[in-house]
Formats: C-alpha cells, structure tokens, sequence
C-alpha cells in the first residue's frame, strides 16, 4: 500500500450527475469542506451522458434540468438555450461537467481522484478508502453516489447471455458498433425506444423490435406542462391499487376540463417519495409486481423529437413493438432465434442483435461492483426489503447489517430507489445533493465550535 492522504470532510465515490451534483453542492454550501471526488471517467458524463446518439435526448426541458437545486434557470443560462429546449443528452454530460470545473476551479480544498475506489472500513474518526491504485484515504464522510448499475439478464436464457450478439449494457455499446440487420431491444421504456430511434436516425438495415410482458409504451412528453396542486386532486394514497384508481380519474376529469393528463402525473411528482415510505413493504412489492410499467409510461415520458423518429419508424414498418416473457434462445450461423411466450403460445424471433434495455439492477448482491461487495461482506451496508437498492433512512443514511442508521455513511440517487422509489431524476438528485451539502457544512461548524 502507498502512504495515507491527509483526511478529508468527505469523499464523494462516483463522477456521473449524481456524484457532480454533489461535489457541486458542497462547493456552493460547504465551501471550506475538504472535499474528494472520485470518478474513474470524465466527471459529469456517466453511462448515459457519453456520446451517443444525436437523438437521444433529456426526457424533460431544460427548465427542469439545472444540476443546482436552487437555481431552475442554471442550464438554461448556461447553455444559453429556451427554458422549454431539449437538449441531447451529450450536451447535459458536457454541461454537468462544465458547471463542476467552474465549481472546483482554484479551490484547494475540492479535489478531483481519476481512480475507483475498492474498499471502505469504518474507523473511529471516519472511513478509511483504498483506490484501484492502491492508494488509502481517510474521509469523515463518505457519499455513496455510484449511478446506475448494469441491467439484471439472470432471468434470460444462459444461451441468449452466453452469445457474442447479446449486448449485456446498452450504454456502453457504441451505436456505429452495432451491426445492420434487425435487432431485439429487452424492455420497452425511455432506454429501449432510444436505440429504436438512433437506429432510425443512422439509417440502419434491418427493423427493431421491442418486448415486454406488458404492453405499456412511454407517452410523449411536452415542453410546457401546466403546475397543478396535488392537494387539489383528492387521490387515494392509501394503497397501490387505490392509488392508481383515483390517479386515473383525476386525469380524466383534467382531459374533460381541457387540460393535460400530464398535469396530474407531474403533480405527484415532489409527493410521490412521501407516498412510497408511507406504503408497507408488502404495498411497495404490490406496486412493483403489477402497477409499475403503467406508473413508468405515465411518469417517464419520450421527448417529442424521438418520438416523431420512433413513429415514423413504426408507420414504415420498421419498429414493432412486441409483448411476451423470452423462455428460450438458439445460435446459428449469422442470427439469434429468440422465442418468447405470450398468452400461453410460443412465438419465434430471428435477430442479429439483442440489447438487454430492461433497466438498471438494484440488487446488491449480484452486483459486481467491488466496492458495493466488500462494504456488504463488512457489513456496512444491506440491501432494502424491496431489493431495488441498499437500506437507508428516508434522508440517505445507510444502514448496516445490524439495522443501524450511519449519520456519516450516505448515499444518493439511484442507490436510495427501495427508499424513495422516485430518486433517480435531475431534479431528485439536485435535491438531494444540496442536502448532503448542507449536512457536511453543519458537521463542519459543529467541529469547529
């Protein structure tokens, strides 16, 4: 091992949107905090602000994408783009990259580590780290904001996963790299339909499919949504079921007003978190098993620009929407044969190509990531009773293997999903960012007095 660093307020694991946020918050509400950034890649980018394709775009507006909670008009300015623009998500990497540097610039005390870290252990005064270089660290704090984790493929035929045309992450694939010919998208949310339309964009061979067991497919999102007050909309937060009932005529009574049935769902956006802790366990599993693809059609909706593609496509031919449960999967020469199950009758499906695009796996246990395995065997960390993240306090505190809270030990974003279900949005995550700022400026003061 190489020498130990002097100790910092905290260190803050991870550099996509959820880790930046954070060194940016602590930067504008912590500012004399010693702060540590680790970020292996390009802090800001992520796996999905990379390059990619021109049509993949922020499924919101940029009024509702500044990475500074406190300042909505932030990405505006600073792209110098309208409020309702939707910009690529290329473009936000690039932005969220640009806002840390001018964060970090000439401040000392806000350092930036190109490595991962592999280890953590508790100590008396902090956390001690250990890098992929070998490096050791000590920290006070210590901010979990690793993003999103590859999607789960247990559930799929070995032979499907074992084939060199299975593609296991479709973020890290670039889209010159996937060959001509039809191709299989797993899922059919915001991730799915964006390879259908940078497929249509690059004007490849071939037509796209995608699968589910459901057939929800994303609605189209619009630039300017008017505010609705949630207190207004009488629903019924008691249950699930209840919930998605009274959801669903609230919208109807909207639309037979003149207004948007977007309004609603955008309503109860801030309260859904509140909503999900008040549920039991059992409810969330409920939500979970049967309501949440219809919740992720409502709430995470297309951009207009990849929904004109993805439609053209469609009405060409070219993009076709299945719905069905893969049971098997066979190679031959030059093409998958995929069969999948729907209403008990088995159907074929040859492809060139499959991209498993069923989401982010939130299980801790069949995550590879080596620092999420050492911190579960130290203990210091659980997986949630919903199995969609790590266990934590409502505010970010992870709780260890005994059931204890950790006021130093914190996490964000996609991590805190079995905690707040609705976290892993711009928005969210700001949110959350300004608050961890704000804790370790108060940790701070209480030090010094």
């Amino acid at each position: 091992m190489r020498g130990e660093r002097e100790a910092d307020d905290v260190a803050i694991i991870g550099g996509g949107l959820a880790g930046a946020a954070t060194t940016i918050a602590c930067a504008r509400y912590a500012r004399q905090a010693r702060v540590r950034l680790f970020s292996p890649e390009s802090p800001g980018r992520g796996a999905a602000y990379g390059v990619g394709s021109p049509i993949w775009f922020m499924n919101g507006p940029a009024s509702a994408m500044s990475v500074v909670a406190d300042d909505a008009g932030h990405l505006a300015r600073s792209l110098r783009c309208a409020p309702g623009t939707f910009i690529t998500r290329e473009r936000f990497g690039e932005y969220v990259g640009e806002t840390l540097r001018a964060a970090a610039f000439g401040r000392a005390n806000v350092a930036i580590e190109r490595s991962s870290v592999v280890d953590i252990e508790r100590t008396r005064g902090g956390f001690l780290l250990c890098d992929d270089r070998g490096v050791r660290y000590r920290a006070r704090s210590v901010v979990l904001a690793m993003g999103n984790a590859r999607p789960a493929d247990e559930f799929l035929p070995s032979e499907l996963r074992s084939s060199a045309r299975y593609v296991g992450d479709p973020w890290r694939v670039p889209i010159a790299e996937i060959p001509d010919g039809d191709m299989l998208c797993i899922g059919n949310g915001l991730t799915a339909i964006d390879h259908v339309a940078a497929r249509a964009l690059a004007n490849r061979i071939g037509t796209t499919f995608t699968i589910a067991r459901h057939g929800f497919l994303p609605a189209r999102e619009r630039s300017e949504i008017r505010a609705l007050r949630y207190e207004e909309l009488g629903l019924d937060e008691r249950t699930p079921l209840g919930m998605f009932r009274s959801l669903r005529e609230a919208m109807q009574r909207c639309v037979a007003m003149g207004g948007d049935w977007r309004e609603v769902a955008e309503a109860i956006r801030r309260p859904s978190q509140r909503i999900w802790i008040g549920w039991t366990i059992a409810q969330r599993r409920q939500f979970l098993d049967h309501l949440a693809p219809l919740w992720g059609s409502l709430r995470y909706r297309v951009p207009p620009a990849t929904d004109d593609a993805v439609a053209a496509l469609r009405a060409a031919g070219r993009y076709v929407p299945l719905r069905g449960e893969i049971v098997a999967a066979s190679e031959e020469r030059d093409a998958l044969i995929v069969e999948y199950r729907v209403d008990g009758e088995i159907h074929r499906l040859r492809v060139a190509t499959v991209l498993n695009c069923t989401g982010p796996n939130g299980e801790l246990r069949s995550n590879p990531d080596p620092l999420l395995r050492s911190m579960l065997e130290r203990g210091l960390i659980r997986p949630d009773a919903t199995r969609l993240g790590l266990d934590a306090t409502m505010h970010g505190e992870a709780i260890d293997r005994e059931g204890l809270a950790d006021e130093r030990l914190l996490a964000i974003g996609p991590l805190l999903r079995g905690v707040l279900y609705e976290t892993t949005a711009v928005p969210e995550i700001a949110e959350q960012a300004r608050a961890i700022a704000q804790r370790i400026a108060c940790d701070l003061e209480a030090c010094v007095a």
